[in-house]
């Protein structure tokens, strides 16, 4: 019992931070682009790797919640 209190108090607090994680990555993609080409092409270059960062923080966050429901059923 003691482990899955352990386990969900670890769940939980990644759970939390992937989603500040989100909160910041979704800030930056809606940002404004530069009207310099090449500060752009960065931009985009940036925005690509937000994109995916966030597409992986949203899978392990689907993880943690089908974790945590495995626990709930468990009890």
């Amino acid at each position: 019992m003691q482990q899955n209190q352990s386990t969900r108090a670890e769940l939980e607090k990644r759970r939390d931070e992937i989603n500040q994680q989100l909160a910041r990555v979704n800030e930056r993609l809606g940002t404004e682009l530069d009207r310099d080409p090449e500060e752009q092409a960065i931009q985009i270059e940036q925005d690509e790797v937000a994109v995916s960062m966030e597409q992986n923080l949203r899978r392990e966050l689907a993880d943690i919640e089908d974790g945590l429901l495995d626990l709930d059923a468990d009890k």
